[in-house]
């Protein structure tokens, strides 16, 4: 893993300059640095040695040296690629994954990047043509930012840090788009960033740059389920080249499915020399640890339990600060603390993310099957089930009250209902004080794949909007603050495209989610992880907002705060008062605000 960074025709930057960036990306390769500079053109790498640990294998070149790559990310299939680029007379000096990539441009043009089974963000550089190419992975994992100074240039970086860092006098204006976005998704939706003309190559994308003219293009996703095989074998297959490594790989193990099943197979191939990693939570509805000891014990493995230290105030101050965008997914606490505990252990953790997203294990996926199952139901009667008295909002009672908001809405409003508990179009109508904006419900519409069920509709959106820009890049950005790399086995493109034939029916089996998977494992999978509920990796945001950030809550969102310039004063003091009308998550909304706030007055400093 590493961090990238670069240029094309951006004029004189200047050494300090290209010095801080660099810094910027330490973090990411703190093992060693790289670049490759001519005429206009240069490339940069922090390195973290995961693959052939010997110093200087990046940049990589061709054999004449004219095409020049650095890569952020891992090709776990790499070892094939080679055999196969050797066999037609390429020269590959060292062992390390990246070096296949100067190669498989040659045979492949930019269709080189179809041939790449892994996570990744590339930069190449094409001397004989003039012409810079950048690329990222099929489900987005590995961020690469760009930005063009002027028509002619393109500069690029794997954060928003570094990037300021190599332009420090191009100016960041804050794109109210992205703050308005924000407010309902609680992340900025990719490509666009918070940023003005700053943008995200997109999954699975190519973007190519002669120094005048950018073009995009898509490759194949492998997300067409004509995989053929069971569930197991390909999982088995994922797990196995995920393991391929020169340094020590642990598990992030919990007491859910998915994380069993990495850790499953994982054992299979290792042995009890595999490490596991799970933390102790304070809250006894929270914590798994008690479970996945036991099921580390079945498997015969090394076991830890990590205590979860956080300090609410540093810890938020450290994450708003370090994630370069507004981001309210408290979630990104304890990844940030499991993170930092880890990395004194391993460079490597595997996780089970992606299995919410390829086998239906949401409540929210259970909605959407059932809804296209009842057929036409007039919209009054759903905004009647929506007005039932409800206890709490987890409750079965109040998830049918969210599930009949959702069920008598449009799709984009839906999508919020269902999945996020922030602004709804009509709530920005009246609190937004900024410019007039795009509906970020009618955004979420656009994103929709025409006719795929309700299901795979909702599945859809959440790989497209959930996964992309919140879930990948809350462990991409915690985990590599810390340089540690974490490698999602249920996040490949083969084991997708056997998901993607999986019939509504057979995920949802039984009105349980994600029953396909679980029936899968049902001879290996604990009884408690088996029939466990689905869990988030919380904290506890209500009590810390009453408590450890009290006092920062208010005092951050007092008259004369930044995000007067975006909302109302009135909202503000309702929220503050907790008097929003309305079944509203109150917590998060404060939280939301208060990351946004925190991150404003960052940008100042």
């Amino acid at each position: 893993m590493c961090g990238i960074i670069g240029h094309w025709n951006v004029g004189k930057v200047k050494e300090p300059h290209w010095v801080a960036a660099m810094n910027r990306l330490e973090h990411r390769g703190p093992d060693e640095s790289g670049e490759f500079a001519a005429g206009g053109v240069r490339l940069g790498i922090r390195r973290l040695s995961i693959i052939d640990l010997t110093e200087g294998v990046q940049p990589v070149r061709n054999e004449s040296g004219e095409v020049v790559a650095v890569m952020n990310g891992e090709i776990y299939n790499h070892v094939e690629l080679a055999e196969g680029l050797r066999a037609r007379g390429h020269s590959l000096r060292s062992r390390t994954d990246a070096e296949v990539l100067p190669h498989l441009y040659e045979e492949h043009g930019d269709a080189f990047v179809e041939h790449l089974r892994g996570m990744f963000a590339i930069a190449l550089w094409d001397g004989r043509k003039q012409r810079l190419v950048l690329a990222r992975d099929r489900f987005g994992k590995k961020p690469l930012y760009f930005r063009q100074p002027n028509a002619g240039s393109l500069a690029f970086a794997s954060e928003l840090k570094a990037l300021k860092a190599l332009l420090p006098n191009a100016k960041w204006s804050v794109r109210e788009q992205g703050v308005y976005d924000y407010l309902s998704l609680g992340c900025v939706p990719q490509p666009e960033t918070i940023f003005q003309d700053v943008q995200q190559v997109p999954p699975a994308s190519v973007l190519t740059f002669d120094g005048g003219k950018i073009t995009m293009r898509k490759f194949q996703s492998g997300h067409n389920g004509n995989a053929h095989g069971t569930v197991r074998k390909h999982i088995r297959e994922s797990v196995r080249l995920r393991l391929r490594s020169d340094v020590p790989v642990g598990v992030f193990l919990s007491g859910g499915v998915d994380s069993t099943i990495v850790a499953i197979e994982a054992a299979k191939e290792v042995g009890e020399s595999l490490r596991t990693f799970t933390v102790k939570m304070d809250d006894p509805a929270l914590d798994e640890s008690a479970v996945a000891a036991d099921t580390a014990r079945a498997l015969g493995v090394r076991h830890e339990v990590l205590p979860l230290e956080i300090s609410p105030r540093e810890d938020l101050l450290s994450v708003v600060r370090h994630y370069d965008q507004p981001f309210a997914d408290s979630s990104a606490l304890p990844s940030w603390a499991v993170a930092r505990a880890a990395a004194r252990h391993v460079k490597v953790v595997l996780n089970g993310d992606g299995g919410d997203e390829l086998f239906a294990g949401y409540r929210r996926h259970l909605a959407a099957f059932q809804l296209g199952r009842v057929g036409f139901v007039p919209r009054f009667l759903w905004r009647a089930m929506a007005e039932l008295p409800a206890g709490g909002r987890r409750s079965r009672l109040g998830f049918l009250r969210r599930f009949a908001r959702g069920a008598g809405s449009t799709v984009g409003r839906r999508y919020l209902e269902w999945s996020n508990d922030l602004l709804l179009e009509t709530d920005k109508q009246r609190h937004w004080r900024g410019g007039a904006m795009r509906s970020t419900e009618e955004w979420v519409e656009a994103q929709m794949d025409p006719g795929l069920s309700p299901l795979r509709q909702q599945m859809h959106l959440d790989r497209r909007i959930n996964l992309l820009s919140d879930l990948l890049v809350k462990m991409d950005m915690a985990t590599m603050a810390h340089s540690l790399e974490a490698r999602s086995p249920l996040l490949d493109q083969e084991l997708a495209a056997f998901a993607a034939g999986i019939s509504d029916a057979e995920l949802l089996r039984g009105g349980q989610t994600k029953s396909f998977l679980r029936n899968a494992y049902a001879d290996e999978l604990p009884p408690a992880v088996w029939a466990a509920p689905k869990r988030g990796f919380e904290v506890p945001v209500a009590r810390w907002l009453a408590e450890d950030w009290r006092e920062l809550l208010h005092d951050s969102l007092a008259p004369g705060a930044r995000s007067e310039q975006f909302v109302s004063r009135r909202f503000l003091q309702d929220l503050l008062a907790g008097c929003l009308a309305g079944d509203r998550n109150v917590p998060m909304l404060k939280y939301t605000l208060l990351v946004l706030e925190l991150w404003l007055r960052e940008q100042e400093n």
